[in-house]
């Protein structure tokens, strides 16, 4: 899954869960739910993980095989830089749609929202543009503040690792 998909989804998650009016109730049928389950979603987790470790010298075979060459370079494979703002707007917007089209009060929310922009003579396009314009806004000033901190993480762990 894209990051951008994760962060939606995260986004959407977090809506759901924290919701004012049914949040606590969704947060107590997935605790149950976890009770009922957990043992199986352990057994399952711990099967993965004996599959990764038995896996892992195949895969430490294939990075030294790769390692001779400059494929990621060739591939023109790198991580793309900004991905944390994407993330975190990402997460907005899927929050966003979560509370907007939840089927208990998403329709009251979608009308009060037209009501309000239509009392100020927008179409429902302009709404939404004001509505993602906003967003973006309010999340703009997190995102500078957490990439900041990773940079500044990252380089005090560089430090480190050239230090020792």
């Amino acid at each position: 899954m894209n990051r951008i998909a994760m962060g939606a989804a995260l986004g959407g998650l977090a809506v759901y869960l924290y919701d004012p009016e049914f949040g606590e109730q969704r947060r107590g049928r997935l605790l149950s739910l976890w009770r009922e389950k957990r043992e199986g979603a352990l057994q399952a987790g711990r099967a993965a993980g004996d599959a990764v470790e038995s896996a892992r010298p195949l895969a430490q075979g294939v990075t030294r095989v790769l390692g001779r060459q400059d494929w990621l370079g060739s591939l023109g494979r790198g991580r793309p830089t900004g991905s944390l703002p994407k993330l975190i707007g990402a997460a907005a917007i899927g929050g966003s749609l979560v509370y907007f089209l939840d089927p208990a009060k998403g329709f009251e929310r979608r009308e009060r929202l037209l009501s309000a922009g239509r009392a100020k003579g927008l179409s429902a396009l302009e709404i939404a543009r004001q509505g993602v314009r906003q967003t973006a806004n309010a999340v703009k000033p997190s995102v500078d503040r957490v990439s900041d901190r990773m940079a500044d993480a990252l380089d005090g762990a560089k430090a480190k690792v050239a230090s020792h």
